[in-house]
């Protein structure tokens, strides 16, 4: 197929205006949104409600905008500084295997001193700060009110190892085995506060020759997870950043890398950058899966949160952005998303009206893009006929 065809092809018909609409509500604190290309429907994790412990879930979205629980009662709990909600976060699906990141939940409470940490004796679950693999029946199911659902004695039962069989009251039976389990904290002792940690906070995945890439957004770190033998080792630890707003804030702020995305042999990587979230720090960077370099891809950006490489008609790739907020200091300042033709830009801008973006996917079939959205409890914004983008062909 020759690009003056696929140039033609695009061009024909009438031109429609780009629209953004709200396409799903209800969710419990969206984390991240994924397509499922056997499945052909999409999966968000749900971080839980505030209130209710272990509330984590995952959920199915359809292309028609009907929402379905897919499982139930994951870990979930209040994290401080600021007491939201940490649980299921990072997703990714090979065929009929669904891998799900569980966050820090409730693993450590405030300290005594500002800006503190330090072990919660009673957490919630003994399996914040994983991985587990979730096997789905590999035969199509119809959606209905009976979906898959845990209770505390089987987040024991995970810890201790053992691979649950779950069943629903019409739904096939489907496997759920924990893969990884990292430590929730690390000891980092403070001369006013000798047992203050700093939590493990898994926010990123990827899964490529059998192994699991997996950032930590709280140790800023990039860990594998070898699906063999489970051995667990860090490719990559990402170093603290000058503060150019200093004075203001620290002098040095954390990297927080806070998505994974796989393109070609590397692996993309945005940060969102720590307190007080300089404009123009944060960026987009890859890890070569080859040789272990490392290197900025896209820069300029602020509180970046995630990132999506897609090729377009097969001519190029081009990479979009999402960053959580233009301004962190300011509550529910919109973020951003944008569209780089080019790392070296300049950027198209797609949306500025986006409020606590969390994360995005693509519809193959259309090209439109949805973002799920922390804003009235959560929500997934669906933005259609974005100027340049279509099918994928």
């Amino acid at each position: 197929m020759s690009a003056a065809f696929l140039i033609a092809a695009f061009s024909n018909g009438p031109i429609q205006a780009q629209t953004s609409s709200v396409f799903v509500t209800g969710l419990n604190e969206p984390r991240k949104i994924i397509y499922a290309p056997m499945q052909r429907y999409f999966l968000v994790s749900e971080a839980g409600i505030p209130t209710i412990p272990n509330s984590g879930r995952i959920s199915i979205i359809t292309n028609e905008g009907e929402r379905h629980t897919l499982i139930d009662g994951l870990p979930s709990g209040i994290t401080p500084p600021d007491n939201s909600t940490s649980g299921p976060s990072a997703l990714w699906i090979q065929g009929n295997r669904l891998y799900i990141a569980i966050g820090n939940g409730n693993s450590v409470l405030a300290g005594p001193a500002p800006g503190s940490e330090i072990p919660n004796p009673n957490p919630n679950s003994p399996i914040f700060s994983s991985i587990l693999e979730l096997r789905l029946p590999v035969f199509g199911f119809r959606f209905n009110r009976s979906n898959y659902n845990l209770d505390s004695a089987d987040h024991a039962r995970l810890a201790d190892g053992e691979i649950l069989l779950l069943r629903g009251q019409t739904l096939p039976p489907a496997t759920l085995r924990l893969v990884a389990n990292f430590p929730d904290f690390i000891p980092s002792p403070r001369p006013d506060v000798p047992t203050n940690v700093r939590p493990s906070n898994p926010f990123g995945l990827v899964l490529h020759s059998n192994t699991l890439y997996v950032v930590d957004a709280a140790l800023n770190n990039l860990r594998t997870v070898d699906l063999e033998n489970g051995a667990v080792s860090t490719a990559f630890t990402y170093p603290q950043r000058p503060n150019p707003s200093a004075p203001f804030g620290p002098p040095f702020i954390d990297a927080v890398p806070d998505s994974l995305r796989l393109f070609g042999n590397k692996l993309l990587v945005t940060f969102l950058t720590g307190f007080p979230f300089p404009a123009g720090a944060a960026d987009v960077r890859q890890y070569d899966l080859e040789n272990g370099e490392e290197s900025r891809l896209i820069g300029g950006l602020t509180s970046a949160i995630d990132s999506l490489p897609v090729s377009e008609g097969g001519l190029c790739a081009t990479i979009y952005t999402l960053e959580f907020s233009t301004n962190m200091l300011i509550p529910n300042t919109p973020g951003r998303l944008q569209r780089f033709s080019s790392p070296s830009g300049p950027p198209t801008l797609i949306s500025n009206t986006l409020v606590t973006p969390t994360s995005m996917a693509r519809e193959p079939s259309s090209g439109d893009l949805l973002v799920t959205e922390r804003v009235g409890g959560g929500r997934i914004t669906r933005i259609s006929n974005i100027p340049g983008s279509g099918p994928e062909l």
